[in-house]
């Protein structure tokens, strides 16, 4: 297998976090290149668990939460390795995954992002890229007209609009030409970008069903308050939009007002106590 540098994110998930990484221990891929750890600052121990337990592991502790894609540019920022892999903390890869995404990014010339198949219910997570109507319902509903994807089966590879970035690999030369991910999303709608910038350069991206990678499926963000949640997310609908969808964006303000009044309303009537 080539090599690969893998950026793992990682906020208060330390026991999730343990179990990915004995799933990438050095005897499991013998040729793997590095991995690094960026804590966001968790208040769980992950850190300390990571010198450890992980001593082989690069771990960088950020002293704040940089939010995924900063944290995950952090990583990758002038490193080795012919390929780079970004990774949720909360992923449990089976044995050659990574040998098969390394495999499909390097068989095919134009590969953008490539995914694994998660199996199960987290295949939704694969989807074909919102248009901006899309994107308005989204202002709303987070998960409106979202065009899921089934996961193909063994050593098949289908194309995709947008695979998960819970989990994918890139050639390094391509993630540098595409400048990473854009740091002004905190979190949410970093990896639909990153995947319609590559597919708008010309890049194909792909799901690998030979890659199988458990996935647990948001372990840090529902640690996070619930109209925190949704203030992150709406910012980062509203940043996708104004990048993506400029003709949206009029209707995208008024309707983004809306829902913060619809928000406050809720919280106001809320019973104390």
């Amino acid at each position: 297998m080539p090599a690969v540098a893998i950026a793992i994110v990682s906020y208060n998930t330390r026991l999730l976090l343990d179990e990915c990484l004995r799933s990438l221990r050095p005897d499991a891929d013998a040729d793997r290149a590095e991995v690094w750890v960026v804590d966001n600052n968790s208040t769980d121990g992950s850190a300390d668990m990571v010198e450890a337990e992980h001593p082989w592991v690069t771990l960088v502790r950020s002293g704040e939460n940089l939010g995924y894609g900063t944290a995950a540019n952090r990583a990758l920022r002038g490193g080795g390795g012919e390929l780079v892999c970004v990774s949720n903390a909360d992923v449990l890869p089976e044995p050659g995954a990574l040998a098969a995404l390394a495999a499909v990014a390097l068989a095919e010339p134009d590969a953008g992002m490539v995914g694994p198949a998660f199996g199960g219910d987290t295949d939704r997570y694969h989807a074909e890229l919102p248009n901006g109507a899309a994107m308005l319902g989204r202002i709303f509903v987070g998960s409106f007209a979202r065009g899921a994807v089934a996961a193909p089966g063994p050593g098949e590879v289908v194309e995709v609009g947008q695979p998960s970035g819970a989990c994918f690999v890139v050639r390094r030369e391509t993630w540098e030409r595409i400048g990473g991910f854009d740091e002004g999303f905190f979190l949410w709608y970093e990896d639909v970008d990153l995947a319609r910038r590559l597919r708008d350069a010309g890049f194909r991206n792909l799901v690998a069903g030979s890659a199988r990678v458990g996935h647990a499926g948001a372990g840090a963000f529902v640690q996070v308050d619930k109209r925190r949640q949704q203030a992150i997310r709406l910012r980062s609908v509203e940043r996708y939009i104004r990048l993506h969808h400029g003709r949206a964006a009029p209707l995208a303000a008024p309707l983004l007002r809306l829902s913060a009044r619809l928000r406050a309303g809720g919280a106001s009537t809320r019973p104390s106590g």
